[in-house]
């Protein structure tokens, strides 16, 4: 009996939306349970149900376990789903075709939104009723990044950093699109040691980086964005708020790390200071994610000569920034 489980998403018209569910089918795949694992999506993507069960049946399972990877029952569910799979099981009598539960309410779902909250309130702490290991699970995690990803063709010095960032969004495409400037890992490594800060351009960078572990070198995290100041003079001036704190903190950004997760406009202006000789940073981690000025941000910071880390396309954000610098953090 040949086993095959197809992860059922709803799908997007945005090819990124969908990007979630590969991630979860590599995921599921490096597991190693099953025979064969393949996604599919209801809407707007391919491959649909149906393509699916075929590429299943293709590759010799006739054993078809259909998930169901939405959280609330709704027409899909209680419809569309039900009557393709019936067809389906006409079509194929010889395969064996089951539909599971949707998501639905549970328990871990309920602890997986405790710990966002706690994440984004940043004091580090998770509290649950349920006792959790989180040095086992993140152990895990890495044992499987392993079995993902051949890292033997990148610097060594790179790879704690590749697998902090692909353990962080779970999409291990990152390993092929993270560019590092050579000096980058010693420089920010240097800047760290010698106790100097983090610049950010979002305040969920800034909640994101490991400021206890940064501390403890005499470093702090800073992030002006919020700052009454800065919000008057981006008004006055028609630009960002984080392209204006940026800017504001100049002086105080060389030597130290300036990790952009957001805004493309902070990366550019960041640069735009670089060229200027008004500042130098020890190492620049511009990591915004988006589709209009993104990608182009970072293609620009390529051609730097200063240290840096990036990444290409329009992929990236908040925590891949944090976690390149927590990386950083680890290694020093």
């Amino acid at each position: 009996m040949k086993t095959a489980v197809l992860v059922i998403a709803h799908g997007s018209r945005l090819k990124a939306a969908n990007e979630d569910l590969y991630g979860i089918v590599r995921w599921l795949r490096a597991a190693g349970r099953w025979d064969v694992v393949e996604p599919c999506f209801l809407q707007f993507e391919e491959p649909n149900l149906a393509q699916a069960v075929e590429r299943a049946v293709i590759q010799g399972a006739n054993k078809l376990v259909l998930v169901p990877f939405l959280l609330f029952p709704g027409n899909h569910l209680q419809r569309d789903i039900p009557e393709e799979v019936d067809a389906l099981r006409k079509k194929y009598p010889q395969a064996e075709i089951s539909l599971t539960r949707h998501l639905g309410i549970d328990e871990r779902l309920a602890q997986m939104v405790i710990e966002r909250v706690e994440e984004t309130l940043g004091d580090g702490t998770i509290r649950t009723s349920r006792v959790l290991h989180p040095n086992e699970i993140e152990t895990e995690s890495f044992r499987i990044i392993d079995t993902l990803l051949d890292l033997t063709p990148f610097p060594e010095s790179h790879r704690p950093v590749i697998k902090r960032v692909v353990h962080t969004t779970g999409d291990p495409d990152f390993a092929g699109t993270l560019v590092f400037h050579p000096e980058a890992v010693s420089s920010g490594l240097e800047a760290i040691r010698r106790g100097r800060n983090v610049f950010t351009d979002v305040n969920m960078v800034k909640t994101g980086v490991d400021r206890k572990r940064l501390a403890s070198f005499g470093g702090e995290v800073i992030c002006r964005v919020a700052s009454p100041n800065i919000r008057k003079k981006a008004e006055e001036e028609g630009k960002t708020r984080a392209s204006t704190a940026i800017r504001a903190s100049a002086p105080a950004l060389s030597g130290g790390i300036v990790a952009i997760g957001n805004a493309p406009t902070a990366l550019r202006e960041t640069i735009r200071l670089v060229e200027e000789g008004r500042t130098r940073p020890a190492l620049i981690v511009g990591i915004p994610v988006g589709f209009v000025g993104a990608a182009e941000s970072k293609s620009e910071l390529e051609k730097q000569s200063i240290p840096y880390i990036t990444n290409r396309g329009t992929k990236g954000g908040s925590a891949v920034a944090a976690a390149i610098v927590n990386a950083l953090l680890r290694m020093a």
